[in-house]
Formats: structure tokens, C-alpha cells, sequence
């Protein structure tokens, strides 16, 4: 064979065994990409929820590291599932410091079984979830206490300066999260100014540094400063800190949404910031959404609203909830998981709302609109299902600080309903609120007693009620009375009722009769049956109040 043959037919095996490896690489890209669904797209409404892995106990204490190590992806995608979440939040890094998933810059946590967030992420697309991941900005408690010269300690609050070391370790871990493990962005929390509490106000050196370098002059000597220099340094280390959050991760992958949550909207250290305009997502964590139709204003033309509901803020999700999908803004909640990193739903969507509080309530209430249906829906066979008809009243209870809440279940037909009120502490208040056209003909409270198997329990022992016209009490223990008269004007939850006009020592100023009350101690509850007469004319309202509650 002539040299030229030779080169001829080489070339031409070169050429086939390239096609054939072209052809074959092909069909194995197709069939990986068959196998990973493609990330889904941003939802229409913002559906949301985070199982907290930041917090352990009941001190308010970051989660010590591998305290949810054991945490099983397959349960916690199942969980959102379950509760109609299109956006799974969870975590890169968690307050502790310590990466949810394997072979990154970040020291994982100790002891975890699975590779968390690429397994989640891995398992969230085939749902059609998107998946969040998540940094705390302003605290880490193990670079803290691996650098603390550059920290204020490592107390569960924000407790780093922004300095070059730091930002460097931030853009390192983020740049790397987004670029490994498959997240469509993150959330980034607590990008405030540290509280220096360790210090009592006092700076350390290392701050004292980053002023000089940000602000180009020198730290006062005395060490007060004044308040406009304060302010102007603080924004200019936020942004600084913004502005490497956001190179890391557009770098990584420029379609990653950066989700800002902040807990003041107003702070003056972040109003009308580049980080506003430029942050995909901007949550107000405090709930308020008068605050969030304000920051619309500070934000990007597409940049998308979200509300909090969650223990600390306080909102009712019962009427912050469809407050937020009336405005448009999306929805999320968080709350601390149990011991195997989920929260037991089946102690939560079979209830009605009024019988969950705290952050159950939130995921109930949640869980319904999520799945597309009303607060009243039912949870029957494993779904929601719309009641035929609505309850004739919603009921709300005055707040206890601490402690366990009152919680009720009501159930009702056409011609009666009842409200049985579970009361762990047997004194309380509540509103009940017409939702209907009229009352029910027949309306029963009752009252749970704390142990119906002891004869000498009757359950609380006074009961009251108003309905903003008329008002009447009874006592049931010793002598048993019944006292009623007129009143001007609605009782309030916040104010107990010796504080009303209705009694004077114990005597109604503008006395009524009554028919008498069907009053029942027997059983488990201690049972009132409204009288008619404060039912008649349809008020809006009617306040209880049992017991001594004060």
C-alpha cells in the first residue's frame, strides 16, 4: 500500500470513529438529559415553604452541627409535595456554618447520611419545584470561631463585619453552591450591620480597618461616631457585600435568582440600595404587606414581591395570607422541623384552621391555598375538598404570650352549629365573627373541661358574652347567677371585661331579663346555649370570655 493510500484510509477511520464517538456521545447526552429534567421554570405565584435547619431547642440558639444530619430527601421533597409548594427552600450553608451537601469549599455537616441539597435538587425538578438554596450573611458561627479577630463572637445574631477575608469566603461557597449542585438560586439572610454585642457597641480592630478602607478616612479615636458617618459606612459595606453576593452567583450561572429576605423593609441602611433594584426575589419577613406595596417602589421592574408567614412576626394567616394572593405578592413559611427534618402533616391538614395555631395554623392555611382551595377546605382521603357549604362564623382568640394557645372545632347544619373550644388553661376570650347572612337558630358553646373524668371539674368557672348591645354573665360556682344588661358598643379581645361600663361591683347599670339559659356541666365540656336574644338582629360579632381572663 502506497504512503498515500495509507493516509487516505487512516484518515478515513479517523473520520468514521469520530462520527461513530460523536453519534454515540450523542445518544448518551440524550439519555442523561432524559434522566434530569430540565430546571422549571419561575412559578406565576410564588409558592414557598423552608424547613428550618438553622434552629434547635427552645433558646433561640443556632442548630449545634449535625443535629439534623439523618435528614432524608426523599421524605423532605415529599413533604413539599404534600403541601403544594412550587419553590422548596433549604439550605448551601446553614447559620452554623457547617454545607448541606458533599465535596465543596465548605465543611459539611458532620455526620451527613445523603448528599442533601443535590439530591433534593436532583428530586425537586422531577417534581417541577423549583429549589432554593440559602446563606446567613451576617453570622457564621464556625468562621467565627475560626477567625475571631475578624467577629464579634458567634452569639445567634449578626455578628460579622464585611471585611475582604470574609467576602472572599462568601463568594468561594457561593460561587461553587451554584455552579455544583443544581440550584435554581438562594436565599440570602440577615445582611445587616453586626450588633457587637460581645463588645457592648465597642469595635474591634478589624472593623476599625474596614472603615478607614470603605470610608478613606480614620476611625475616630475616641470611638463615637457620628451618626451620618455611621449610616454612610453601613451602606456602603452592605452594598460591598451585595455587590460580591451577586458577581458569585451571575458568574456561576447568570439565570441564578438571588432571593433577599429582610426583616425591616424601612431600615435606612437598605432603602433604595442597588441591592433592592437588583435582588430577583425580595422578601418582607415580617409579614406586613403595607411594607411590601412601599418597598415596590425601591425594587427592580422585575423583581418579584414575597410575605413571611412565621411565628416571630405575628401575622394571622387567616387574613395575611389572602391578603398577599389578593395583591399579587408570592408566599412562604418557615418553621423548625422535628426530630427527622419534616413536620408531621398528619396532625395538621386533616384539622380545620381554627383548630391549629403558630406555624401549624400557617401551614394549614398554606397547605389549602397552595392546593388551590379554600381556608374552609376539608381534608378528606388524602385530599382537600370544598365544603358544601361555609361555616357560619370564623373564630379568633385573644393571644397568649407564652404557653399553649385556645384552639376550637366548629361543626354546623342548616338550622344549628356548635364551637367547642379546647381552653388548657380554662380562662380565655374570643370573637366569633358572622360570615353569613344570619346566625344560626341554634348556637352552642362549649367549653372543654381539663379533666371531664372528675366529677367536682365543671369546667371554667364563669362565663360572658356580648354581642355590642347587650351583655350578660354567670357564674357557676357557689352560688349560680345570671346578671344581664345593655351595652354601648363591642367588646375588644385585648380588654378584659371588669375594664367594660357593662358591670358596676358586680351589677349590670341598665338591667335585662333573659329567658333562661341551657347550661350543661355534664360530660367533657361545659355547654352554653346561646340565648336568643343575642343572636336576634344579626350582629356582627359576638365576644366570649370564660374564666379569669385577665
Amino acid at each position: 500500500m502506497n504512503i498515500i493510500r495509507k493516509q487516505s484510509v487512516m484518515k478515513f477511520l479517523f473520520t468514521f470513529t469520530a462520527v461513530v464517538l460523536g453519534f454515540a456521545a450523542s445518544a448518551c447526552a440524550a439519555d442523561k438529559a432524559s434522566e434530569t429534567p430540565a430546571k422549571p421554570a419561575s412559578p406565576e405565584m410564588i409558592k414557598a415553604y423552608c424547613l428550618d435547619f438553622n434552629w434547635a431547642g427552645r433558646r433561640g440558639n443556632f442548630a449545634p452541627p449535625g443535629t439534623w444530619k439523618n435528614a432524608d430527601p426523599k421524605a423532605h421533597v415529599a413533604w413539599h409535595k404534600a403541601v403544594g409548594s412550587n419553590v422548596i427552600q433549604t439550605f448551601c450553608v446553614s447559620s452554623n456554618g457547617w454545607a448541606w451537601y458533599k465535596g465543596g469549599p465548605v465543611p459539611v455537616q458532620p455526620g451527613l447520611k445523603h448528599d442533601f441539597l443535590r439530591e433534593v435538587v436532583k428530586l425537586g425538578h422531577k417534581e417541577g419545584m423549583q429549589v432554593m438554596g440559602y446563606f446567613t450573611i451576617g453570622a457564621n458561627t464556625r468562621w467565627g470561631k475560626e477567625n475571631p479577630t475578624l467577629s464579634y463572637g458567634t452569639p445567634s445574631t449578626y455578628h460579622i463585619p464585611y471585611t475582604d477575608k470574609y467576602l472572599a469566603y462568601l463568594s468561594a461557597a457561593i460561587g461553587d453552591a451554584v455552579k455544583t449542585t443544581g440550584i435554581d438560586g438562594f436565599m440570602i439572610d440577615w445582611v445587616w450591620q453586626p450588633r457587637r454585642l460581645s463588645t457592648k457597641g465597642e469595635w474591634i480592630d478589624a472593623e476599625k480597618k474596614l472603615y478607614e478602607q470603605l470610608m478613606g478616612e480614620p476611625y475616630p479615636k475616641d470611638g463615637k461616631l457620628p451618626r451620618d458617618k455611621d449610616l454612610k459606612y453601613s451602606r456602603i459595606a452592605i452594598d460591598r457585600c451585595w455587590k460580591t453576593i451577586r458577581k458569585a452567583a451571575k458568574d456561576a450561572n447568570p439565570k441564578c435568582i438571588i432571593w433577599l429576605t429582610c426583616n425591616n423593609l424601612r431600615s435606612p441602611h437598605v432603602t433604595n440600595s442597588d441591592m433592592f433594584r437588583q435582588a430577583d426575589w425580595v422578601m418582607g419577613e415580617a409579614g406586613r404587606i403595607e411594607h411590601i406595596e412601599t418597598a415596590k417602589k425601591m425594587v427592580g421592574k422585575n423583581t418579584r414581591m414575597i410575605t413571611c408567614m412565621a411565628l416571630w412576626n405575628g401575622q394571622d394567616p387567616t387574613v395575611a395570607v389572602p391578603a398577599a394572593v389578593k395583591a399579587g405578592v408570592g408566599l412562604y413559611g418557615f418553621a423548625k422541623p422535628g426530630g427527622d427534618g419534616t413536620l408531621g402533616l398528619n396532625k395538621i391538614l386533616p384539622r380545620q384552621i381554627s383548630e391549629l395555631t403558630g406555624d401549624a395554623q400557617s401551614i394549614g392555611v398554606l397547605a389549602r391555598v397552595y392546593n388551590g382551595v379554600s381556608p374552609d377546605a376539608l381534608w378528606v382521603d388524602g385530599k382537600f375538598v370544598e365544603p358544601k357549604a361555609k361555616p357560619p362564623f370564623r373564630i379568633k382568640f385573644k393571644r397568649r404570650g407564652r404557653g399553649w394557645q385556645d384552639t376550637a372545632r366548629i361543626e354546623f347544619d342548616p338550622k344549628s352549629a356548635s364551637v367547642t373550644v379546647r381552653n388548657p388553661y380554662q380562662s380565655g376570650r374570643a370573637e366569633l365573627t358572622r360570615t353569613g347572612d344570619t346566625w344560626p337558630a341554634k348556637l352552642t358553646i362549649r367549653l372543654l373541661k381539663r379533666n371531664a373524668k372528675d366529677p367536682k371539674d365543671i369546667g371554667p368557672k364563669s362565663f360572658r358574652m356580648a354581642n355590642g348591645q347587650i351583655a350578660f354573665g354567670m357564674t357557676f360556682q357557689g352560688e349560680k347567677k345570671t346578671i344581664a344588661g345593655k351595652l354601648e358598643g363591642q367588646l375588644e379581645l385585648s380588654k378584659p371585661w371588669g375594664e367594660e361600663k357593662f358591670l358596676t361591683d358586680g351589677k349590670p347599670e341598665s338591667p335585662i331579663t333573659l329567658k333562661p339559659i341551657q347550661v350543661s356541666t355534664e360530660g367533657d365540656a361545659l355547654e352554653i346555649v346561646v340565648p336568643t336574644e343575642v343572636i336576634t338582629g344579626n350582629p356582627a360579632s359576638l365576644v366570649i370570655e370564660w374564666g379569669n381572663a385577665r
